[in-house]
């Protein structure tokens, strides 16, 4: 319901975003925590290290769907006994956050429609789902001047990377 409610808002122009600036770790320990509770059998989910200097200036609710997003989809789309990698790198210009799996991936032919609204890769639609997070996701991080990118392999998985710059700019 809340992604529904979200497509509106965005659509409509009426989405206030709170820039603050606020510790990276918070963030992707609430999600990670929260997400541990979907994890199924043998799954894990590897935290970050060395996050705890790291600041960003950006809207702390939209990172956090947005991580929180990406997140339970490697845990919809993975296997059993496997690892889901969150990691994060201090770039020049960007901090990225990146959410690597090893599960179904997606196929070639449908990677280039994966962030249009409604739409669910061949090989996903036996799964449970919308088709409109990660349209939601870009959308939000689109606004703020963020971005969202993914590589991905079909029956090896996906590394899906959030770009968020330095220098927030209104």
């Amino acid at each position: 319901m809340n992604d529904f409610l979200s497509v509106e808002r965005l659509e409509s122009g009426k989405v206030n975003y709170n820039i603050e600036e606020f510790p990276l770790s918070k963030l992707v320990n609430e999600v990670v925590y929260d997400a541990n509770m979907l994890l199924k059998a043998g799954q894990k989910i590897h935290y970050p290290e060395n996050i705890d200097d790291v600041f960003i200036k950006f809207d702390e609710k939209t990172l956090e769907l947005v991580l929180s997003n990406l997140i339970h989809n490697a845990i919809k789309y993975s296997p059993e006994d496997s690892t889901i990698d969150v990691l994060v790198k201090d770039n020049l210009n960007t901090i990225d956050l990146q959410v690597i799996d090893k599960g179904i991936g997606i196929p070639k032919e449908d990677q280039k429609y994966i962030f249009d609204r409604y739409f669910r890769a061949e090989n996903a639609l036996l799964t449970q789902g919308t088709g409109i997070g990660l349209n939601i996701a870009k959308q939000h991080l689109e606004n703020l001047g963020a971005t969202l990118n993914f590589s991905s392999t079909q029956h090896k998985g996906s590394i899906f990377t959030v770009g968020i710059p330095k220098e927030y700019k209104t």
